[in-house]
């Protein structure tokens, strides 16, 4: 502790805490960017799906996936 009764450093069990919630909220990011992702794919019409080499049933079978699915 310091002068002001203020701890200055973490013990291991905070640490180990606040890099599982850190964790935690990094995936849930992923999948809901994953699920944003998909929900443009499927917008995208078909010259634009030509352009980049996919078909629509590249783009039903991407989006049939659970967004917790890569």
């Amino acid at each position: 502790m310091s002068a002001t009764g203020i701890q200055l450093t973490a013990s291991r069990a905070d640490l180990a805490s606040r890099g599982l919630v850190l964790r935690l909220v990094d995936r849930l990011l992923d999948w809901q960017d994953r699920e944003r992702q998909r929900r443009h794919l499927s917008s995208l019409d078909d010259h634009v799906l030509a352009d980049v080499g996919l078909s629509h049933g590249d783009v039903e079978e991407e989006i049939r996936k659970p967004f917790w699915r890569a």
